[in-house]
């Protein structure tokens, strides 16, 4: 089968499917008289599996990895296991990042309804943004959740 046709049954743009191609990830089966390039069903599978591979937090780069150990005869499983582990660690740090960038976000808004437009000066831009910004110790004392230290305690 032609890339299109192969695109279109792996689900996946030609665009796609041309960049799997450059990175490896798929190759051509054989070439008509034409030049075309041709496609078989295994195609069709190995972009079905990167797609899937991609839409549980793997890179291409661990899709790469597994179809490598495949075609050595290994057994990518257990390498799959231990790759998803670290994404969902990374995904849990990034979610942890977001929470305290969204709750950061929050109080600016708050902060910011109290507050007047500044008239620019020559030394500032944007007086709500350089008032805020201007205590990073407490704002992520704040994002953490914790208490400003007590006197005595800092």
């Amino acid at each position: 089968m032609r890339l299109i046709d192969c695109a279109r049954q792996a689900g996946v743009t030609t665009d796609t499917l041309r960049h799997y191609l450059r990175v490896g990830l798929v190759e051509v089966e054989d070439r008509t008289d034409n030049g075309y390039r041709t496609f078989s069903e295994r195609s069709v599978a190995r972009v079905r599996f990167i797609r899937g591979a991609l839409a549980l937090g793997f890179t291409l780069k661990d899709a790469g990895e597994l179809i490598e150990m495949g075609q050595r005869g290994e057994l990518p499983c257990s390498r799959a296991r231990t790759l998803l582990d670290q994404r969902l660690a990374e995904q849990g740090r990034q979610l942890d990042d977001i929470v305290r960038l969204h709750r950061r976000m929050q109080r600016a808004v708050a902060d910011w309804k109290r507050r007047p437009d500044g008239v620019p000066d020559g030394h500032s831009v944007c007086g709500l943004i350089e008032g805020f910004a201007a205590n990073p110790v407490l704002a992520a004392r704040r994002d953490r959740g914790a208490a400003a230290p007590k006197r005595g305690e800092g």
